[in-house]
């Protein structure tokens, strides 16, 4: 992700843009509920950082992001810029190299931004970096009380649920793969 800005000072809706590597046209996201308490209430810019570590792709099979809809409405899932994830300075392909061979790769513990929502075009979509950095802008709008925040989380786990369901719908009414059959 290269940048965007998101608005939660409405209780219950977060507006705005995000402007994806690789994607021409900003998504537009209209969702249904608020940020975590780190965020909510507040109107916020989202600036890269640092660079992402160069990822390990066959020329033949780049990433593919014709799906992404620029049309992003649906519910809010998590988004919050206080989540903390262990930061391993080296490309996906190298980390599971030496996992595989048995290492611990040195990690340091670092804030993270997790946006995660529930498109109604896409699906489940996350976005998590530890290289992208949240600008809050102006005054914070409203704090969520307790009883808010216990019913943001609610709405939550619900949509994961509704999500998860879907996907085994998914599944369990997919054609057969022809290269699992038996002969």
């Amino acid at each position: 992700m290269q940048s965007g800005e998101l608005d939660n000072r409405k209780l219950g809706w977060t507006v705005g843009w995000l402007q994806l590597d690789g994607v021409a046209d900003r998504l537009q996201l209209k969702l249904v509920g608020n940020c975590h308490p780190d965020l909510a209430g507040w109107k916020f810019r989202i600036h890269r950082v640092s660079p992402e570590p160069e990822e390990d792709f066959d020329d033949d099979d780049p990433p593919d992001y014709t799906g992404i809809s620029v049309d992003q409405s649906g519910h809010v899932g998590d988004i919050t810029a206080d989540q903390m994830i262990k930061q391993h300075e080296m490309s996906n392909s190298e980390l599971a190299r030496r996992l595989m061979s048995g290492e611990k790769p040195p990690f340091t513990l670092r804030k993270c931004l997790y946006l995660e929502w529930f498109s109604n075009h896409n699906g489940r979509v996350v976005v998590q970096s530890t290289r992208l950095e949240v600008e809050r802008i102006g005054e914070q709008a409203f704090e969520l009380t307790e009883e808010q925040w216990i019913e943001q989380s609610r709405q939550n786990r619900d949509e994961m649920n509704f999500f998860m369901t879907q996907l085994g719908d998914a599944l369990d009414n997919a054609p057969p793969d022809d290269s699992q059959s038996e002969s």
